[in-house]
């Protein structure tokens, strides 16, 4: 059972992100909707950045501290195919734990102390640091997706058994929740952490649009606009939108486009489509005003990506057009498309790749019924949101367990037997 001082109502919650960096993204968007709900609530709230933290995102968070000398995407060492991903968690489990060290944070016994988004190296400096200390607070770690296949024996599993254990050796096995937003995710972290994950609600804020926040200027004309938003990197992008975007315009030339091209300047074929009136290029990240404007001016979502990468990873692009009432159309096999299959979100979900054009044309004749149907489902969709998290995660501190949450527990994978 919890101490009176672990269950207290004004405990403090200690946000631990080395991806807070620029306001753009999910890191931005979470500790922004954090720090908002915290000062609602009256929640005591400390957030732990990225030392090159722009000022302009610092100010919109509680209690800012610049302390991470590593970004959470950048590697931490080098190496070959053998031996890289071992050099990575041990050098940046070092540098993790040497940032905290130096950021004058001294970790209480009641605190909550919460990383949004995990990875191995992170978690073990994390754990290493607080072995230094004679307290033993509650820890939440929250994993957005996978950062490199974690097949049984991979390097990618092993480093997560080892950063559970030392965590566990640090705080204990009932002091630490660990969730995900995806079941298949849920798995693998189970089973390679030996810990049971949760499925938790999204960290998404659907608030109202800011007043007077506007979309980036669109197409002229009266016809569907598909809007494609977010980065169009290559490890995403399954399909070239280019040929997408002039097939589907030789079928219906009423189509009109929004691309977000952001970083992808110097894609030349993506370039071209400037030349058509029926295309508008977004160079620049868009803050959340204008990026839900551009949602609810939209009339779908096009996600062109690899099954491959969203089996097992959410879409924040698909959550807001769910969370909006816009349906979206998305490659078969995906999280996006069982969302659709479960009626939890309204869209078409195509099984080759070639049949995208086929989805988009039948989407855009169908729209006033795919319209009505993802306005059905808008409000169940927003109760699951960040503010249903931080609900959650309290709840969980003070003592109270998880509620109804989906429990996914250890399984270890088949064994493939004598060779």
């Amino acid at each position: 059972m919890p101490s009176p001082s672990d269950s207290r109502s004004d405990s403090r919650i200690v946000l631990l992100d080395s991806g807070l960096s620029r306001r753009v993204g999910h890191h931005a968007h979470f500790g922004q909707g954090l720090a908002q709900l915290c000062a609602k609530d009256g929640i005591p709230l400390v957030t732990l950045a990225l030392k090159t933290i722009e000022s302009e995102l610092a100010a919109d968070l509680a209690n800012p501290r610049a302390v991470f000398t590593r970004d959470f995407y950048q590697p931490a060492a080098g190496g070959d195919l053998f031996d890289q991903a071992w050099n990575d968690y041990r050098v940046g489990e070092r540098l993790y734990t040497a940032d905290l060290d130096q950021s004058g944070i001294e970790p209480r016994a009641s605190d909550l102390l919460w990383i949004p988004t995990a990875r191995a190296r992170e978690i073990a400096g994390f754990a290493d640091w607080l072995l230094k200390h004679a307290v033993r607070p509650r820890v939440v770690l929250g994993f957005h997706r996978l950062m490199r296949p974690m097949e049984p024996g991979s390097v990618e599993g092993l480093v997560h058994r080892l950063a559970a254990r030392r965590l566990i050796e640090a705080v204990g096995r009932d002091h630490i929740l660990i969730y995900t937003n995806h079941y298949r995710v849920a798995q693998h972290m189970a089973a390679a952490m030996n810990f049971a994950v949760h499925l938790a609600p999204m960290p998404l804020f659907y608030d109202p649009p800011a007043l007077g926040a506007k979309p980036p200027t669109v197409p002229n004309g009266k016809g569907p606009l598909v809007a494609c938003v977010g980065a169009p990197r290559p490890d995403k992008s399954g399909l070239p939108l280019p040929d997408i975007v002039r097939e589907a315009l030789r079928r219906r030339a009423d189509l009109r486009f929004v691309i977000q091209v952001n970083g992808a300047e110097n894609n030349s074929a993506l370039m071209t489509l400037e030349r058509m009136p029926q295309v508008q290029l977004v160079k620049t990240w868009l803050d959340d005003g204008a990026f839900v404007a551009l949602i609810q001016a939209a009339d779908m979502l096009l996600m062109p990506y690899r099954r491959d990468r969203y089996a097992e990873r959410t879409s924040g692009p698909f959550s807001f057009a769910a969370a909006y009432g816009r349906p979206a159309i998305v490659p078969s096999g995906t999280w996006m498309a069982e969302r659709i299959a479960r009626k939890q979100a309204a869209g078409i979900a195509y099984k080759r790749d070639a049949a995208v054009i086929d989805a988009l044309t039948v989407a855009a004749d169908r729209l006033p019924a795919l319209h009505a149907q993802a306005a059905r489902l808008v409000q169940r969709w927003r109760t699951w949101d960040g503010e249903a998290l931080l609900r959650v995660v309290r709840q969980w501190a003070t003592g109270d367990g998880t509620g109804k949450l989906r429990r996914v527990d250890p399984k270890p994978p088949p064994s493939a037997g004598p060779a």
